[in-house]
């Protein structure tokens, strides 16, 4: 700061974190903030506490609603920082997709049928095969794949 303090830790300060368009989508429709409390996930005490006072800290939970692209920028809340830029970060959410079955060995010569889902809103969507949306590589080493049959 102006005084030539250095901080070692964000714990405690107050942020302003926002979504922004990162491409021809709102980015509020690609992603969406998530709050401590609603989440399974463990956090320090002291983000939680900003929460409940409807502030954010230096931490916040992001959740992908679509795939897309979007930009998530931060900038500190006290005045005494308004000469801090705003840091933004482009961020893009991609299709959560799993093969089935998820791994497998298979003696030479054979042949794998495989599958896939995509999660999308809580729920497994099966994903016909071959898509034009979605491309699976195998090392030649490993072997070959007959993308006509999703074999």
């Amino acid at each position: 700061d102006e005084h030539g303090n250095e901080f070692s830790t964000l714990k405690g300060l107050k942020f302003r974190w926002t979504i922004e368009s990162g491409g021809n989508a709102k980015g509020t429709d690609i992603l969406r903030f998530m709050s401590w409390k609603d989440s399974p996930y463990n956090t320090e005490p002291i983000l939680e506490k900003l929460e409940s006072q409807g502030s954010q800290g230096n931490k916040v939970l992001l959740e992908g609603i679509k795939t897309g692209s979007a930009k998530v920028s931060v900038k500190l809340v006290d005045a005494q920082h308004s000469s801090v830029p705003a840091a933004v970060e482009p961020l893009m959410v991609v299709a959560n997709l799993f093969l089935l079955p998820p791994a497998a060995n298979i003696i030479p010569c054979a042949s794998l049928d495989y599958t896939a889902n995509q999660f999308r809103g809580n729920r497994l969507i099966p994903v016909k095969l071959p898509s034009p949306n979605h491309n699976l590589v195998v090392p030649a080493e490993l072997g070959a794949l007959d993308t006509s049959l999703a074999r």
